[in-house]
């Protein structure tokens, strides 16, 4: 069984509140990224349709909800979580062995501020029944970011380590309008993740004298 990773997918989730067990997700989307030259291969995004009175208010306008915009566009949850179980099955190259013994594959998950996604997200396929082809262990550049300023002391961290704000650090174009936007924040993940592995570390680990 080989070990490579050739894609990556990077994944935002808005949601109805901060709770998976209460709130639901409302728009979700993805890109699958080439594991060596980190270019996009495919995008998707994917409104949810949703009970509003499950949804907290300030959530709905901090994530710019429109309620003609998800009665056109939004898929059921059921529909909504095949969908994307397939873009991520298209994607998935981590090898696993399932308890026969078969081999299968994973997508490899990559979002910023992982612990809130990936907890939202296994808790919704949970609750669908519905197998999620990815891995449980999310990598996150929200990690990586704040590994980066403690490998490289001399440089000096911004001020709080939102996406939007490591986005302006590094110089990444990261406009209002696309600011807890799924497909939006997606690209600007992408952007940041580039932007730290062009910035490898360059002092070494600090040790004890």
């Amino acid at each position: 069984m080989t070990s490579e990773i050739s894609k990556i997918t990077f994944i935002d989730l808005e949601t109805g509140g901060p709770n998976p067990d209460r709130h639901p997700i409302i728009q979700l989307a993805a890109a699958a990224v080439d594991g060596a030259t980190l270019a996009i291969l495919e995008t998707v995004e994917i409104k949810v349709r949703f009970d509003e009175r499950k949804a907290a208010k300030y959530a709905l306008r901090k994530n710019s909800y429109s309620r003609r915009v998800w009665h056109q566009q939004a898929l059921s949850e059921h529909e909504a979580a095949q969908t994307f179980a397939d873009f991520l099955r298209r994607h998935a190259t981590f090898p696993v062995l399932s308890q026969d013994g078969a081999e299968f594959r994973l997508a490899q998950l990559v979002a910023h501020n992982a612990t809130f996604d990936a907890a939202f997200l296994h808790a919704w396929y949970e609750r669908l029944k519905i197998f999620c082809p990815a891995r449980h262990q999310v990598l996150c550049t929200l990690q990586r970011s704040l590994w980066h300023f403690f490998e490289n002391p001399s440089r000096t961290p911004p001020h709080n380590f939102k996406l939007e704000t490591l986005c302006h650090h590094f110089g990444i174009s990261f406009s209002a309008a696309e600011a807890h936007d799924a497909l939006g924040d997606v690209r600007a993940t992408v952007a940041l993740y580039k932007a730290l592995v062009a910035r490898l570390a360059t002092i070494p680990y600090p040790t004890a004298a």
